[in-house]
This record gives structure tokens, sequence and C-alpha cells, in this order.
């Protein structure tokens, strides 16, 4: 098992504001907590420590052979920002979503998506992960691009805002959603081990609702 710490130094070049003053632990990650079947489970704590005005995140990534990830949300609310880009342009964002979950729930993160969680409420936010044991982190348009492309901002009545980032060249607006039961076949997590065959369950159409 291997224990990592994230603090503001950290994550200065993915933040809305590099200039916050500090350096906190914004959030630990345990990787392989269990391991079996060719997939493994980590543990990740986002602490309720403000970046300056946006809300506390994690650095965010892609998947270098677009796998999926399952997460299961074992304390708080936490946002789940996913975005894909054109295949020929990084820059250039297709579709963007917020995923709001809460304690019990779990998502799975669909294909070709990038991965930025986010704590949306005042105290500590913990989650499980389930992903293929030979997954790849891609941090490298993160890092060139400032982040996601989109930052959440608190509002002075104590809710938030979406800011475009404008290091993107296009970026659509952002469609919040919830998560939906998973279905049977999704159960198991053969789907991390051999992802082709569940590609028809592995949609956003499938596995999310929109908030109205």
């Amino acid at each position: 098992m291997k224990k990592e710490s994230k603090r503001i130094s950290d994550l200065k070049p993915v933040l809305y504001d590099n200039g916050v003053v500090g350096d906190a632990v914004v959030y630990d990650v345990e990787r392989d907590i269990e391991a079996q079947n060719g997939w493994r489970r980590d543990l990740t704590i986002i602490y309720p420590q403000m970046l300056g005005q946006e809300l506390p995140k994690t650095f965010g990534h892609y998947h270098k052979n677009n796998e999926v990830e399952v997460y299961e949300i074992l304390d708080g609310k936490i946002g789940f920002l996913c975005q894909k880009h054109r295949a020929d342009s990084p820059l250039e964002i297709e579709q963007v979503y917020l995923i709001e979950a809460v304690k019990g729930e779990k998502i799975i993160i669909p294909p070709e998506f990038s991965m930025t969680s986010i704590n949306l409420g005042e105290t500590e936010a913990s989650m499980f992960n389930w992903v293929n044991e030979k997954i790849e982190n891609d941090y490298s348009l993160f890092i060139q691009n400032h982040g996601a492309c989109y930052y959440l901002v608190k509002k002075e009545d104590g809710s938030w805002k979406a800011i475009k980032n404008n290091h993107y060249q296009e970026v659509p607006e952002l469609v919040r959603l919830r998560p939906v039961t998973l279905p049977q076949e999704l159960e198991n997590l053969d789907f991390l081990i051999n992802q082709s065959k569940y590609k028809n369950f592995l949609t956003v159409d499938k596995l999310f609702k929109k908030l109205n």
C-alpha cells in the first residue's frame, strides 16, 4: 500500500488562482488497499481546504488507454468534473459534465473522459475507487492547460459557480448530472478488465441523469 499527500504547492499548475497562500494538505491517496483479479482498490480523502476562492479538488487526469474507473462515495458530497476533447485537438472540449454524488452512491467515469474530483461540501469527503491494475494516469494536458476546462469557485452566499478556463479554445456549457443505479451487468467489476464487452453500458446516457 502506498500513501501520497498532495499539498497546495503540488496543485499550483492547475489552480484558478495560483497565488494561493499556504501549503496545507488538500487530499490524501492510499493506493493498492486491495488487489485481485486484475483490478485494484484505492482510497482518496479530500479535505475542506479552500484553494483561495476555488473548491478543494484533485489534480485531474486522463487515462492513457481510455480506461473506465468506478468510484464509491464513503462520506461527504463529491463532484466529478469530466471532460472529453476532440480526437485531433485537446484544446477543444466536446462534452463536459459535473457528476454530483453523495455517500453510498457509485459512479463510473466513462471511456475517453478525464476526471477531477471536487469536494462540494463543508466537511471531509472520501471515496474508494476501483481500476484496472495496469491503468496509467496522464496529467500532461492538465499541466499544459492549467487544469480542467472549468474551475468551481465559491460565491459570497456560500454556493459555487463554474468559471471557464480560458486556456482552452472551445468549451461547451457545463451539464450537471446525478448517477443512476448501476446495471447488474456492471456489479462484478469484470468491465474493468474486459471493457470492450461492456461498451453499450458504459455511456453517459446509461450511467447518469440530468440534474434539474
